[in-house]
């Protein structure tokens, strides 16, 4: 029987709960990969194209976030994994915002469909950015 000071049942609980955002993040942006999909055999490029590059980038983001979690044994000497992840999708959120700005189409649709791509972009890097591991802050003496 285990009792609530057992190091590997905090241990658990604690991974656990931090995976389960990314796997909620993951499920959303591969949803929204999906739906771009199902929209390029539409002809609606404008939005497409973007939403299938920061579905996937938010869904193959999230996935290695909630997979690689850094021991604290782990070789601190290279750069860290995370932080070149979320580079990464900042990186794709700008380039799907530059896409889907080139392939919006003329006319009254413009506007809309730039400012849809540039609602998931945001969404995108501010997952990116928030996403990281959150320090706790140091207990005082006493």
């Amino acid at each position: 029987m285990a009792d609530g000071n057992d190091p590997a049942v905090n241990r658990t609980r604690r991974v656990g709960r931090g995976a389960l955002p990314h796997l909620l993040a993951m499920v959303i942006f591969g949803l929204l990969a999906w739906s771009g999909g199902s929209m390029l055999r539409q002809g609606v490029d404008g939005l497409a194209v973007p939403s299938l590059m920061i579905g996937a980038a938010g869904a193959v983001g999230a996935l290695l976030m909630a997979a690689g979690r850094p021991s604290r044994r782990a070789d601190r000497s290279g750069p860290d994994p995370h932080q070149l992840v979320r580079v990464a999708m900042v990186l794709v959120a700008v380039t799907a915002l530059v896409t889907g700005t080139a392939l919006a189409p003329d006319g009254l649709d413009r506007g809309f469909v730039i400012s849809v791509d540039a609602v998931l972009a945001g969404a995108l890097a501010s997952y990116a950015l928030l996403a990281g591991e959150q320090r706790r802050p140091a207990r005082l003496p006493g």
